[in-house]
């Protein structure tokens, strides 16, 4: 029975890594903003929702260290797609703002379908099942240490970026890539409810 589990291991790892090259591929032929649900692709495709955005705020809805975020922000300054600015308001607050340049950007939706199609309906439904299955045990042992400096961040986010569009992004954060590229609707489902949960309490 324990080389079941050491296949299963390998046969991720290699989906992961099949999946990341897919994503190189996609990368050469459509560009760097082709992705909308990672790296330069997604910082783009959330400042097309919000055109200004604080970095604290933005890193939070992408999901990563505020030095993963300044790699990325680096990358797209460089090539003149973004900007960062002082806040007035705060100097210490740094603002990530859209240029003419990066509001022009034009990003190419990667149809990822073809990937499954050696699959029926069913049976991708039945595979998220068990992918869902195995990332809640996964993140249930990892556990959630960032829960309270998530909830004391909507609630000031929520009231900087107004309703409306607090709550697109955040659907917009939910669409996330996951470990091996997309997220099933366990993950979402989950995550949904506890911003749902949280930030509606705020009302």
């Amino acid at each position: 029975m324990e080389n079941i589990y050491l296949e299963v291991y390998e046969k991720l790892t290699r989906l992961q890594w099949s999946l990341h090259k897919q994503q190189i591929f996609a990368h050469a032929e459509y560009g760097p903003f082709a992705d909308t649900s990672r790296g330069q692709g997604r910082v783009l495709a959330i400042l097309k929702m919000k055109p200004e955005i604080s970095t604290k705020d933005l890193a939070y809805l992408l999901g990563i260290r505020q030095q993963s975020l300044n790699e990325l922000l680096n990358k797209l300054e460089k090539k003149e797609y973004i900007k960062r600015i002082p806040c007035e308001d705060d100097k210490r607050v740094l603002l990530v703002r859209l240029t003419e340049k990066g509001e022009n950007a034009q990003q190419t939706d990667v149809d990822y379908s073809d990937m499954f199609s050696c699959l029926s309906e069913e049976e991708l439904r039945t595979f998220e099942n068990y992918l869902d299955r195995i990332i809640e045990s996964i993140e249930s042992k990892i556990g959630d240490d960032d829960h309270d400096e998530m909830k004391m961040w909507m609630e000031n986010a929520r009231e900087r970026i107004g309703p409306e569009d607090f709550d697109r992004l955040i659907r917009m954060r939910h669409g996330g890539s996951g470990p091996f590229g997309f997220r099933g609707s366990f993950y979402e489902d989950r995550r949904h409810n506890f911003y749902e949960r949280e930030y509606h309490d705020l009302d």
